[in-house]
């Protein structure tokens, strides 16, 4: 990609960025997918953001698999009789005990040697030399256990276990962006730096296993962050996977997903549990109203996703992430809970449930933008058996919508307010994974951006105006595009453009359409709209475009240097619109600084996100980025609305939930709600510095 085309990448691709399709097992959309640039502890907020926005295996996998409506064994109620008489009298019930916790990490993080003194040859070195792995292990990195369960032990102390405590000492590090997943067990840190029993690496994207027989942290050979209880989805009332099982005694097999035994009861005596068996809880449990948001959370995975065996011990109990943002005593229902109140399923194979062909597809249909008053068709494709159930419901909005018929593909859906409704489009077949998809309807007030314009001063090479907007909608879109030089002297502006060219280009780069003096081509076109220029030497085209992402490039005839005006109107106040208007530009100093306007039109007032970049764009091959730019805007009369420096300063939780945040802390945006009128935006560097800069209009529902 040309560097002048890159830098406008930035901004086009920031709409499809806010609606990001991920959408896990549970139907739940994920947004973004995160980026970790530090060490992050499980017991952070920054750490929920980062895991609620993971897909943690994937949707196939068994730790994903929904089982409520698997049949049972012919001997669960011998597995559950023989599970409960191996359990003390005071142990018959469900526990959950404060076990594994994590650390996120970069992809970039050091890797550190560790020395595997038990099973080095059941790990993964990954990169290692015999008997030793090499780990991406932060400073940070937890064991198992702490904080909750460690008597008030600093991180430090723990690592190195200085009381002699003991224990399985399991750790656990995560690489979301690489997809990778590191646990060991008996995990310490000395003198000589860390050491554990053995080590294995998982695949966050992938349902391959360890070869056969060999063990990995747990003592099934299974992961185990994929089954531990996280703080994050307890707030949200839903633990949306399997849990991880500890058992009294298991026989001598395992069933998939588990790949190692460790027991001494042969493999024939079935009403043992194997490794891998998968317990659920009974769909006749009445989970009560009183219990904690927690208890409720891991109550509800247990009958829909259940449990699976992957250790022995002396309780019949799952694992909780020991975060000490639970409250004490959260989780203590679930100890009345006895043994009988649960079944064992017949599970799936390696290619069964999920993992089998055939799995359905849904198509939401592409994005769309109403008018106040509108109603949507929505077109979606569904692949699926004739039994499959198909639904669309509303993910996300400021409102109810009301379906036409929401279980079938395609209907039409109306909105009573306007807002961001983001509508998902369900099908399942009853075995494998529910397919989603969602789409977006923008659904605007009474109120338009009909004209965006910016100033800038416009160089050679490189250092032309690169100008961005976005065409939403259905239906194509009849726009005017001027570049004007000349008649800016009769404003007082000094130094401008004396012969400005203007080309249009779509998102690929194919230029569309050219123009240098404005009565060249298109005349007629042009004096008709009424938006003729003034000076024969400035430039315009007029162009019916599509939806879509479009680029008009602003240069001086032979290379000349000046100050221009880039603008873009909308030749119909209906049907689809200009969401975005981005504009790349030197910013100097004094009257030379890039000056942006925005005409509000309509009867509701309209938000408009402005944003000013400067440090994110050497990101994409621009030199002499402006290091800190700051934004003001105006009304018509030359009142100052707002200003703003760095934009988490003010409004960081509302332009954060627009999708829309800048990339850098140093950039600045503002968020309004503007009543129709002309509008200015001047982005200035902080204590007169200079350099490029891109200006940025959104406009949103």
């Amino acid at each position: 990609m040309r560097p002048i085309f890159r830098i406008i990448a930035l901004s086009l691709i920031l709409l499809a960025a806010a609606r990001a399709e991920r959408i896990n097992q549970e139907g739940r959309i994920l947004g973004p997918a995160p980026v970790v640039t530090v060490p992050t502890l499980f017991n952070t907020p920054a750490a929920d953001a980062i895991v609620a926005a993971m897909q943690i295996m994937p949707v196939t996998s068994a730790w994903n698999e929904d089982i409520s409506r698997r049949p049972l064994l012919s001997n669960s109620a011998a597995l559950i009789a023989q599970v409960k008489s191996d359990l003390s009298s005071s142990r018959q019930t469900l526990r959950a005990f404060y076990e594994m916790n994590y650390v996120l990490v970069p992809n970039n993080q050091p890797r550190l040697t560790i020395p595997f003194f038990n099973y080095p040859d059941e790990s993964d070195l990954d990169g290692g030399v015999y008997p030793n792995g090499l780990y991406p292990i932060p400073p940070n990195m937890p064991v198992e256990g702490w904080p909750k369960a460690t008597g008030g032990l600093t991180l430090e102390d723990w690592q190195r276990d200085v009381n002699n405590t003991g224990g399985d000492r399991h750790s656990i590090i995560v690489a979301p962006g690489s997809g990778a997943i590191w646990e060991t067990w008996l995990a310490r840190l000395t003198t000589s730096g860390w050491e554990a029993s053995n080590g294995a690496k998982f695949s966050l994207t992938s349902n391959d296993l360890r070869p056969p027989g060999w063990t990995s942290g747990d003592t099934a050979g299974l992961p185990m962050f994929p089954a531990i209880v996280r703080y994050d989805e307890c707030q949200r009332g839903m633990v949306e996977h399997a849990l991880r099982l500890v058992v009294a005694q298991t026989r001598r097999e395992y069933i998939y997903p588990a790949n190692h035994y460790a027991s001494s009861i042969p493999a024939s005596a079935t009403n043992y549990p194997a490794m891998g068996q998968r317990f659920r809880l009974k769909a006749s449990f009445v989970i009560p109203d009183n219990w904690s948001l927690p208890e409720k959370a891991v109550l509800r995975a247990l009958k829909k996703y259940g449990a699976i065996v992957a250790d022995n011990g002396n309780f019949f109990s799952v694992s909780v992430c020991p975060d000490d943002r639970f409250a004490d005593g959260v989780f203590d229902h679930l100890s009345t809970i006895d043994v009988d109140n649960f079944e064992v399923i017949n599970t799936t194979g390696p290619n069964e449930g999920p993992r089998s062909p055939g799995a359905p597809t849904v198509n939401a249909g592409a994005d769309q933008t109403l008018d106040p008053g509108e109603a949507a068709t929505l077109h979606g494709i569904v692949h699926a058996p004739a039994n499959a159930t198909i639904q669309w419901q509303l993910a996300s909005g400021p409102h109810d919508v009301a379906f036409v018929d929401p279980n079938s593909a395609v209907t039409a859906v109306s909105f009573t307010q306007p807002g961001s409704y983001v509508l998902e489009l369900s099908a399942d077949d009853g075995v494998h994974a529910v397919a989603y998809d969602a789409v977006v309807v923008s659904v605007f007030p009474a109120a338009r951006m009909a004209n965006i314009s910016t100033r800038a001063t416009v160089g050679a090479g490189e250092n032309v105006s690169i100008g961005g907007f976005i065409i939403t909608g259905d239906t194509p879109k009849e726009v005017v595009l001027r570049a004007l030089g000349p008649s800016l002297g009769g404003r007082g502006v000094h130094g401008a453009l004396v012969d400005p060219t203007l080309e249009l280009h779509d998102a690929s780069g194919k230029l569309l359409l050219r123009n240098d003096d404005w009565r060249d081509t298109q005349a007629a076109a042009i004096t008709a709209s009424g938006l003729a220029p003034t000076d024969e030497r400035e430039a315009a085209i007029i162009a019916t475009l599509d939806p879509g992402n479009y680029t008009a490039i602003v240069a001086g005839q032979n290379d000349t240097s000046g100050v221009a005006l880039t603008e873009i109107y909308e030749a119909q106040s209906s049907g689809a619109r200009l969401a975005n208007i981005s504009t790349r530009g030197f910013v100097g100093t004094d009257d030379n600084v890039m000056i942006g306007g925005v005409i509000v039109s309509g009867a509701d007032p309209a938000t408009i996100l402005f944003r000013a970049l400067g440090p994110s764009l050497a990101d994409f091959g621009i030199v002499g980025p402006l290091r800190d730019p700051t934004l003001e805007i105006f009304d018509a009369n030359g009142t100052q609305v707002t200003t703003n420096d760095n934009w988490q300063e003010t409004q960081k939780s509302a332009i954060t939930a627009s999708g829309l945040a800048p990339p850098n802390d140093l950039e600045a945006a503002t968020l309004l709600a503007l009543e129709a009128g002309n509008y200015t935006a001047v982005v200035r560097g902080t204590d007169n510095t200079t350099g490029v800069a891109l200006i940025e209009a959104y406009q949103l529902p």
